[in-house]
């Protein structure tokens, strides 16, 4: 007979206040298929894109395609440890948030699929262009990210889940992939193309702003409970967005790539600081809205 004490559902019911619940809701309203998403037209444009056009688009959807799948194999660790810890609602949620990354992975592959590029093809061109972004990108998913997230199938200490939601939600999500998506908005704005892409994104973007509302809620509850920890997140947030500097290149883009990560890098680590001030309790009953990035809550 299975032993009722272990599962929260029978001994205590369901929180359907808590941030994570909620959460999971707005993804249960808002689920999509990226089956869905009908890329005839995007098939059409390509054809009639110049090599340049297609490298700015092909580049950055690599990626993104790369990024999303290591996010998707990396964050079995996170929904490993909140079960460990007893916490069902965010075990939920992040079963779905693991769906929705791998969700991101299925639109970017089909997109390449009905364009009919091979993103393998891209990689010597990538090698070539080793210290922009786009590469700079692939050692951050290949190294610290993965080492981070598996930590946490042996350290669940308070500072292992804090890291994981620094380098996983604020970092990689909240700087990283917000300036790509701002960036994709200019390069859509200048091609008037890719009708299909730019669905499959406006999409992912509404997915992405709840993973780092959840990333913001978990590091604040951490902070909250553990107050000692800030010093040793001040100083990790500063190794981390020190590597932004070696991505730019001599792209004449670059500097105003550098100002958007700075800006960006400024204000996840405004969003972890409010925590300083509040306790566990004010953190669990905030809005959902209070733990969105600014820069994705127009995305609807």
């Amino acid at each position: 007979m299975t032993e009722p004490g272990r599962y929260q559902s029978i001994r205590g019911g369901i929180d359907y206040e808590s941030v994570p619940w909620r959460l999971w809701e707005k993804s249960k309203q808002l689920f999509w298929d990226p089956a869905d998403i009908d890329f005839t037209q995007d098939a059409a444009d390509w054809r009639s894109m110049t090599d340049d056009e297609r490298l700015r688009v092909a580049l950055p959807a690599r990626g993104f395609l790369l990024g999303e799948e290591a996010v998707t194999l990396d964050i079995v660790p996170l929904l490993r440890c909140m079960s460990d810890q007893g916490r069902l609602e965010d075990s939920m949620y992040l079963s779905m948030f693991a769906m929705e990354e791998a969700k991101h992975t299925e639109m970017f592959r089909r997109w390449f699929d009905a364009v009919g590029l091979d993103p393998a093809d891209l990689d010597e061109l990538i090698r070539q262009r080793r210290g922009e972004n786009g590469e700079q990108r692939r050692g951050v998913f290949d190294g610290p990210l993965e080492r981070v997230m598996r930590r946490l199938d042996t350290d669940q200490s308070p500072e292992a889940v804090l890291d994981a939601a620094v380098i996983y939600n604020q970092f990689v999500e909240g700087v990283l992939a917000i300036a790509g998506y701002q960036r994709w908005e200019q390069t859509f704005q200048a091609l008037g193309k890719l009708p299909g892409l730019q669905a499959g994104l406006k999409l992912t973007q509404r997915d992405e702003r709840r993973h780092i509302a959840y990333g913001t809620y978990l590091a604040r509850r951490v902070l909250s409970e553990n107050p000692e920890l800030w010093g040793w997140l001040e100083e990790r947030w500063a190794k981390l967005t020190a590597t932004l500097g070696g991505g730019y290149g001599a792209d004449p883009e670059a500097a105003e790539l550098a100002e958007l990560h700075l800006r960006l890098s400024k204000r996840r680590l405004e969003a972890l600081a409010v925590a300083r001030t509040m306790n566990a309790a004010e953190v669990d009953s905030a809005t959902i809205e209070s733990f969105e990035p600014v820069e994705l809550q127009h995305v609807t």
